[in-house]
């Protein structure tokens, strides 16, 4: 048997993707990556024709004018691993006990500004006991979905990261509010369940981000204010995950379950728009990774399956298949991924996206690289609001998930999808982390 909770405090600080030194004794490590880059976006005409994102003031809009084709620079921060600053500590109790906790906030070092909605600690906060027979944490923490991910990526939740699409179909499967988590490790093998009675779900759901979003034109799932605990039920989470790494080989599997009980819709000048009545969201994934030996080549791979249930009939159903190739020469990587993302039913939209990418290491801590990002949306069928037939819908799981509030991970870095477009991103950046 390994050092288990050892590998437990490992495996908990990996998924943040934490630099700093293990401390026996305890004490305090200050730690963090920067990420920043210039690119460009691209983006084609769309194609909204027929659904309420043509229309304007009761009028078809021309494609040319509700979804024209651009060319944007920018500065743009995040595109191969988040940035964020973090503290954690622990002290050793003696007889198998140790105390820890871990405070992590995202920031925007482009304009030095707080990301996840202004939350000072918006990635995680939590407080746990290491004890002989597990790992016990409270606070905001890292869905199991989430940290599957982490044992199966090639590099790490970047925007253009696009192994994972499947796990941020829904922000709850990212990070979660209220969380109770305990964590088990023996040898190669590391399970995690955790439940929460409200992982951030508000009484409407929309796109709004906090603090500009409120109970009347609701807020994304996941928001600053979208935790707060009542009788209703809303926002109930539990989640599970295993992992099991030996020598070059990590197999993964995780499971996700949230109730909603609340409307989706948009958030307009004139109020809250209601689409659906959700009532819950479930998800499973299993992926594996290996790294050949004789080359350094790592590969992986990714099977993901979400299912909406609302009070109409149209439960959108959701798979994502993705892969991803890394190969090291010598101080560079090369990396290449491709995710299908689509609705089974529903839209039948599907979102196609392709990664390609070149990192120079100048150190273990320093990078500097070059991304090519693609994401092609396929619009498939059009479908009207159960709530509001008048209002029809159509796109792929990231342009339709999107504008009602369901995605947390920035999409390019913001840049969004267009429907029935096609979006690129070329890049170049540095990366730091300490």
């Amino acid at each position: 048997m390994r050092s288990g909770w050892a590998l437990a405090a490992a495996a908990g600080l990996g998924v943040m993707g934490v630099q700093g030194a293990a401390q026996a004794q305890g004490g305090l490590t200050v730690y963090g990556s920067f990420d920043i880059a210039v690119d460009q976006i691209k983006k084609s005409e769309g194609n909204v024709q027929g659904t309420l994102f043509g229309v304007a003031g009761g009028r078809p809009v021309p494609n040319a004018v509700a979804a024209p084709a651009t060319s944007t620079s920018r500065m743009s921060t995040s595109l191969t691993r988040q940035s964020y600053l973090g503290f954690k500590g622990n002290e050793d109790l003696g007889g198998g006990y140790q105390a820890r906790f871990q405070l992590e906030g995202g920031f925007t070092p482009d304009a030095g500004t707080i990301s996840n909605d202004g939350r000072f600690f918006g990635r995680v906060a939590w407080v746990g006991l290491t004890t002989p027979v597990g790992e016990f944490r409270l606070g905001r923490q890292a869905a199991p979905l989430l940290v599957a991910y982490y044992f199966n990526s090639v590099e790490r939740l970047g925007s253009t990261d696009i192994l994972g699409a499947g796990v941020t179909v829904n922000n709850l499967q990212v990070y979660q509010d209220n969380m109770v988590s305990y964590t088990l490790a023996q040898g190669p093998w590391l399970a995690q369940l955790t439940f929460s009675p409200n992982a951030g779900v508000g009484p409407r759901v929309s796109a709004a981000r906090s603090p500009s979003s409120n109970a009347n034109t609701g807020q994304i799932i996941g928001g600053a204010t979208a935790g707060t605990e009542d009788s209703s039920g809303r926002g109930r989470t539990v989640g599970a995950m295993v992992a099991f790494t030996q020598s070059d080989l990590t197999l993964v599997a995780g499971y996700h379950h949230n109730r909603f009980g609340v409307p989706f819709g948009l958030a307009t000048a004139q109020g809250f728009v209601p689409l659906f009545n959700a009532e819950s969201f479930s998800s499973y994934m299993a992926g594996a990774k290996y790294r050949f030996n004789s080359t350094g080549t790592e590969v992986a791979g990714n099977f993901y399956r979400g299912q909406f249930k609302e009070s109409g009939d149209g439960d959108p159903r959701i798979t994502s298949i993705s892969g991803a190739v890394k190969q090291s020469i010598g101080f560079i990587d090369l990396i290449a991924q491709v995710s299908d993302n689509k609705f089974n039913n529903f839209t039948k939209g599907k979102n196609l996206a392709y990664t390609f990418g070149a990192e120079y290491n100048l150190s273990k801590r320093t990078a500097v690289y070059l991304r090519y990002a693609q994401v092609e949306d396929k619009r498939g069928n059009i479908v009207r609001s159960p709530l509001n037939p008048a209002l029809t819908l159509a796109g792929g799981p990231t342009t339709m998930l999107l504008p009602l509030g369901a995605l947390e991970i920035p999409v390019l870095s913001g840049a969004g999808t267009q429907m029935d477009a096609t979006t690129r991103l070329y890049g170049v950046g540095i990366r730091h982390a300490f």
